[in-house]
C-alpha cells in the first residue's frame, strides 16, 4: 500500500478478543482501523469521521449488526459495511444483503 492512500475502517464487536485482534490484523495489513464495542459508539464515530468501510458483527447486545447497518445508512448511505457473525444463518446474511450490506463474512469458529 506503499502508493495507495491509506484506507479507514471502522470496526465494530462488542467481544474484546475479537476487536482487538481484527484491529490488529487489519492495522498489520495497512489499514487505518478505529474500533467501537457497541453501535452508539460507532455511530458517534460515523458522524464526526469518515471511513471508507465499516465491518461490523451481528450479534451485539442492545442494538443489532443489522438495526446499525439501517442507521449508517440513514446518515452515510453510500458507506459500504460489511457484516460479520459466527452464526451462519442463511436467513440472516439474506436480511443483511437485502437491507443493504455490502458483503456478510463467517467468523472463523
Amino acid at each position: 500500500m506503499d502508493n495507495e492512500i491509506q484506507k479507514n475502517i471502522l470496526v465494530v464487536d462488542d467481544d474484546p478478543k475479537v476487536l482487538e485482534s481484527t484491529s490488529m490484523l487489519l492495522i498489520q495489513k495497512g489499514y487505518a482501523v478505529t474500533d467501537c464495542s457497541d453501535a452508539e459508539e460507532a455511530l458517534t464515530n460515523i458522524r464526526e469521521h469518515l471511513f471508507d468501510v465499516v465491518l461490523s458483527d451481528i450479534k451485539m447486545p442492545n442494538v443489532s449488526g443489522i438495526e446499525l447497518l439501517d442507521k449508517i445508512h440513514e446518515i452515510k448511505s453510500e458507506l459500504p459495511v460489511i457484516l460479520m457473525t459466527a452464526y451462519a444463518e442463511v436467513a440472516v446474511a439474506v436480511d443483511a444483503i437485502s437491507k443493504g450490506a455490502f458483503d456478510f463474512l463467517i467468523k472463523p469458529a
